[in-house]
């Protein structure tokens, strides 16, 4: 089978890149399970965790930290954080932060990424695999966090292997009283190897 770089699902990414990167493989650890939505239809990981479970069967660990693991024994880690941040009350109906959960600034959201990156290429074996789920922000401008998520990943040693495009299908969006940019209606999945 032959795959194209944009995906409708999760689930279909996850096939893909465990195909081509993994070998068939499946994926080690996610670390930042939830609800565990972007495993429906398909086998969870080998473990699971999240600073906040919301199973007794998911464990709780830090991304930042992952204290569950010995330092270079995992060989692949799905790491799907939230990706939204706001300052302030939101003054319109803002769909995706009432339901995902979000950090108080970007620089917030990308110190917690660079230190779960780091932790990431503590905790892998030499070769072992990143997948990171990450959405570009708007807020009055654009972030473009996927090429700062790059930047870091490659100052700590990794090595970008691949991306994929996952569309929504959802679409929410607030009402924004002024548009400055174009609505994000998709996230990548970037691969890092180690």
């Amino acid at each position: 089978m032959r795959y194209l770089s944009v995906f409708n699902t999760d689930q279909e990414v996850l096939k893909a890149l465990s195909d081509i990167h993994l070998r068939g493989k499946w994926y080690e650890l996610d670390c930042t399970f939830s609800k565990g939505v972007i495993w429906e239809g398909l086998q969870r990981p080998t473990d699971v965790s999240d600073l906040v479970p919301l199973y007794d069967w998911c464990v709780q660990d830090d991304s930042t930290k992952l204290e569950n693991f010995n330092d270079n024994v995992l060989e692949s880690i799905v790491f799907d954080p939230p990706f939204l941040f706001r300052d302030r009350k939101a003054d319109n109906n803002d769909k995706m932060c009432a339901r995902f959960s979000y950090f108080k600034s970007f620089e917030e959201l990308i110190e917690m990424y660079e230190n779960s990156l780091k932790c990431f290429y503590r905790k892998l074996k030499d070769k072992g695999y990143v997948f990171f789920k990450c959405q570009d922000m708007t807020d009055g401008k654009f972030y473009c966090t996927h090429a700062e998520i790059i930047k870091m990943a490659e100052q700590i040693g990794f090595e970008i292997k691949d991306i994929a495009i996952k569309v929504s299908k959802s679409k929410l969006q607030r009402d924004a009283k002024q548009q400055n940019c174009v609505a994000k209606v998709h996230s990548y999945w970037i691969v890092l190897k180690k």
